[in-house]
């Protein structure tokens, strides 16, 4: 190789390394300075795992329970059980979960006929997901914060499907107790 081609391809190299590494700090800065936009870039592109990252990281710099609840959101829509039950723990024990919970409710709920019910959605999610992670009194405990019986929709599911015959019965026993008798009977 001659002299000329070494220069020329030692130029190329160094310049394909600057254009990235300029790239990796104006992601980098995107992600620290705008983590929502980030987020927001993330759930259309279906990359809900980074999504619950940036999210994570607007919910720091906040402190505010919507902030909160999109990590929740993109947390289910992942489909990290590890993810739901953190971000749904912090969300329900937030001092405005009542609050993000009417709002967001109303929300998707505009313009369809069906009402939309956020808590049972987030409590019904978390209960599944400590199921998932194998807390099954975590999960019935978590379902009754809802409120609701469709928060024990997707755990009386999942027990009926994957659960030992003591889980069916405890949970039947539960169901039972809180007169959600079409859910009991599944088990």
């Amino acid at each position: 190789m001659t002299d000329r081609r070494k220069i020329i391809l030692k130029s190329a190299v160094i310049t394909l390394s600057a254009l990235a590494l300029a790239a990796l700090i104006v992601f980098a800065m995107w992600i620290l300075c705008a983590p929502h936009t980030m987020a927001a870039v993330s759930e259309k592109t279906g990359n809900y795992s980074f999504a619950v990252t940036c999210a994570d990281l607007r919910y720091k710099y906040t402190r505010d329970a919507y902030d909160l609840s999109r990590c929740v959101d993109d947390s289910i829509l992942s489909g990290n059980d590890k993810l739901v039950v953190k971000y749904a723990e912090k969300l329900i024990s937030h001092e405005k979960f009542n609050e993000v919970c009417k709002r967001k409710s109303d929300e998707i709920s505009e313009g369809s006929e069906i009402k939309f019910d956020y808590r049972s959605h987030v409590c019904g999610n978390a209960a599944y997901s400590y199921y998932a992670s194998g807390d099954i009194s975590a999960a019935v405990k978590t379902a009754k914060k809802s409120g609701t019986e469709t928060g024990f929709i997707k755990l009386t599911v999942a027990v009926s499907e994957r659960g030992t015959a003591k889980e069916k019965s405890d949970l039947k026993d539960v169901l039972t107790e809180l007169k959600y008798e079409k859910l009991a009977n599944i088990l």
